[in-house]
Protein backbone atom coordinates (compact mmCIF):
# COMPACT_ATOMS: atom_id res chain seq x y z
CA UNK A 1 0.00 0.00 0.00
CA UNK A 2 3.03 2.29 0.45
CA UNK A 3 3.63 2.52 -3.32
CA UNK A 4 0.01 3.45 -3.96
CA UNK A 5 0.04 6.03 -1.16
CA UNK A 6 3.26 7.55 -2.54
CA UNK A 7 1.82 7.89 -6.03
CA UNK A 8 -1.47 9.30 -4.77
CA UNK A 9 0.37 11.80 -2.58
CA UNK A 10 2.55 12.88 -5.52
CA UNK A 11 -0.49 13.29 -7.81
CA UNK A 12 -2.29 15.38 -5.20
CA UNK A 13 0.77 17.53 -4.49
CA UNK A 14 1.19 18.22 -8.22
CA UNK A 15 -2.46 19.32 -8.25
CA UNK A 16 -2.61 20.85 -4.77
CA UNK A 17 -4.93 23.73 -5.64
CA UNK A 18 -7.44 21.53 -7.42
CA UNK A 19 -10.66 20.08 -6.08
CA UNK A 20 -10.30 16.28 -6.22
CA UNK A 21 -13.25 14.30 -7.53
CA UNK A 22 -13.09 10.51 -7.27
CA UNK A 23 -15.23 7.91 -8.95
CA UNK A 24 -14.62 4.42 -7.62
CA UNK A 25 -16.48 1.51 -6.14
CA UNK A 26 -17.09 2.26 -2.44
CA UNK A 27 -14.27 1.59 0.00
CA UNK A 28 -11.72 0.67 -2.63
CA UNK A 29 -7.98 1.22 -2.85
CA UNK A 30 -7.83 4.80 -4.10
CA UNK A 31 -10.47 6.06 -1.69
CA UNK A 32 -8.68 4.32 1.20
CA UNK A 33 -5.34 5.77 0.10
CA UNK A 34 -6.71 9.33 -0.02
CA UNK A 35 -8.37 8.80 3.36
CA UNK A 36 -5.09 7.49 4.84
CA UNK A 37 -3.24 10.54 3.48
CA UNK A 38 -5.91 12.94 4.86
CA UNK A 39 -6.62 14.26 1.37
CA UNK A 40 -10.13 15.55 0.98
CA UNK A 41 -12.02 14.49 -2.09
CA UNK A 42 -15.53 14.51 -3.40
CA UNK A 43 -16.69 10.95 -3.90
CA UNK A 44 -19.06 10.11 -6.76
CA UNK A 45 -20.96 6.84 -6.47
CA UNK A 46 -22.21 7.03 -10.09
CA UNK A 47 -20.27 8.01 -13.20
CA UNK A 48 -23.33 9.83 -14.53
CA UNK A 49 -23.06 12.39 -11.69
CA UNK A 50 -20.06 13.98 -13.42
CA UNK A 51 -22.37 15.98 -15.67
CA UNK A 52 -23.68 17.85 -12.61
CA UNK A 53 -20.24 19.09 -11.53
CA UNK A 54 -18.54 22.34 -12.37
CA UNK A 55 -15.48 21.38 -14.40
CA UNK A 56 -13.33 24.32 -13.30
CA UNK A 57 -10.29 23.69 -11.08
CA UNK A 58 -10.98 19.96 -10.76
CA UNK A 59 -8.67 16.96 -10.72
CA UNK A 60 -10.79 14.06 -11.86
CA UNK A 61 -9.77 10.57 -10.72
CA UNK A 62 -11.60 7.59 -12.21
CA UNK A 63 -10.65 4.27 -10.66
CA UNK A 64 -12.03 1.65 -13.00
CA UNK A 65 -11.64 -1.92 -14.15
CA UNK A 66 -13.33 -4.09 -16.74
CA UNK A 67 -16.22 -4.70 -14.33
CA UNK A 68 -16.80 -0.96 -13.87
CA UNK A 69 -16.83 0.01 -17.54
CA UNK A 70 -16.83 -2.25 -20.56
CA UNK A 71 -14.35 -1.64 -23.34
CA UNK A 72 -17.34 -0.92 -25.61
CA UNK A 73 -18.50 1.91 -23.33
CA UNK A 74 -15.07 3.52 -22.97
CA UNK A 75 -15.32 5.62 -26.12
CA UNK A 76 -18.81 6.87 -25.31
CA UNK A 77 -18.42 7.49 -21.59
CA UNK A 78 -14.76 8.48 -21.32
CA UNK A 79 -14.91 10.39 -24.60
CA UNK A 80 -17.73 12.58 -23.28
CA UNK A 81 -15.87 13.11 -19.99
CA UNK A 82 -12.78 14.28 -21.91
CA UNK A 83 -14.88 16.99 -23.54
CA UNK A 84 -15.91 18.39 -20.15
CA UNK A 85 -12.59 17.79 -18.32
CA UNK A 86 -9.85 18.31 -20.95
CA UNK A 87 -7.21 19.05 -18.30
CA UNK A 88 -6.10 17.03 -15.30
CA UNK A 89 -7.97 13.80 -15.86
CA UNK A 90 -6.47 10.59 -14.46
CA UNK A 91 -7.78 7.08 -14.91
CA UNK A 92 -6.55 4.32 -12.65
CA UNK A 93 -7.09 0.94 -14.26
CA UNK A 94 -6.97 -2.06 -11.94
CA UNK A 95 -6.10 -5.34 -13.63
CA UNK A 96 -5.22 -8.81 -12.36
CA UNK A 97 -2.36 -9.58 -14.72
CA UNK A 98 0.84 -7.85 -15.71
CA UNK A 99 0.25 -8.24 -19.47
CA UNK A 100 -1.72 -5.05 -19.95
CA UNK A 101 -0.88 -4.44 -23.63
CA UNK A 102 -3.63 -6.83 -24.76
CA UNK A 103 -6.13 -5.41 -22.27
CA UNK A 104 -9.06 -3.89 -24.25
CA UNK A 105 -9.43 -1.04 -21.75
CA UNK A 106 -5.73 -0.17 -22.14
CA UNK A 107 -6.03 -0.12 -25.93
CA UNK A 108 -9.12 2.09 -25.78
CA UNK A 109 -7.55 4.59 -23.38
CA UNK A 110 -4.37 4.85 -25.44
CA UNK A 111 -6.41 5.43 -28.61
CA UNK A 112 -8.28 8.26 -26.86
CA UNK A 113 -5.00 10.07 -26.20
CA UNK A 114 -4.24 9.06 -22.62
CA UNK A 115 -0.61 8.63 -21.62
CA UNK A 116 0.43 5.68 -19.49
CA UNK A 117 2.19 6.94 -16.38
CA UNK A 118 3.35 4.98 -13.33
CA UNK A 119 2.48 1.34 -12.89
CA UNK A 120 2.53 -0.35 -9.51
CA UNK A 121 1.50 -3.63 -7.98
CA UNK A 122 -0.32 -4.20 -4.73
CA UNK A 123 -0.62 -7.88 -3.94
CA UNK A 124 -2.05 -9.49 -7.05
CA UNK A 125 -3.55 -6.26 -8.44
CA UNK A 126 -1.77 -4.09 -10.97
CA UNK A 127 -2.56 -0.37 -11.02
CA UNK A 128 -2.03 1.42 -14.33
CA UNK A 129 -2.23 5.22 -14.18
CA UNK A 130 -3.34 7.04 -17.34
CA UNK A 131 -3.25 10.81 -17.62
CA UNK A 132 -5.06 13.07 -20.04
CA UNK A 133 -4.25 16.72 -20.44
CA UNK A 134 -5.09 18.42 -23.70
CA UNK A 135 -2.27 20.89 -23.04
CA UNK A 136 0.37 18.21 -23.47
CA UNK A 137 -1.59 15.72 -25.57
CA UNK A 138 0.83 15.83 -28.48
CA UNK A 139 4.53 16.25 -27.93
CA UNK A 140 6.22 18.35 -30.58
CA UNK A 141 9.00 16.48 -32.34
CA UNK A 142 12.55 17.84 -32.07
CA UNK A 143 12.69 18.68 -35.75
CA UNK A 144 9.62 20.95 -35.55
CA UNK A 145 11.27 24.13 -34.37
CA UNK A 146 12.57 27.43 -35.70
CA UNK A 147 16.13 26.09 -35.93
CA UNK A 148 15.16 23.49 -38.51
CA UNK A 149 12.72 23.41 -41.41
CA UNK A 150 10.15 25.66 -39.70
CA UNK A 151 12.56 28.58 -40.00
CA UNK A 152 11.79 30.61 -43.19
CA UNK A 153 15.38 31.93 -43.23
CA UNK A 154 16.62 28.38 -43.92
CA UNK A 155 14.18 27.58 -46.73
CA UNK A 156 16.59 28.50 -49.50
CA UNK A 157 19.54 26.51 -48.14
Amino acid sequence: MDKLNNIMQRICLENKNKHIVLYEKPNSYIYESLKFLNIACQYLPQLEELVKLDSGNVLLLLSIDENTISSNDVYRKVGSIILKYPDNFIIINKINKVEYLDNPLHKSLMSLGFKLSPQITHGDIFFLFYTYNIGNYKNSPDWLNSENWANPELWEK
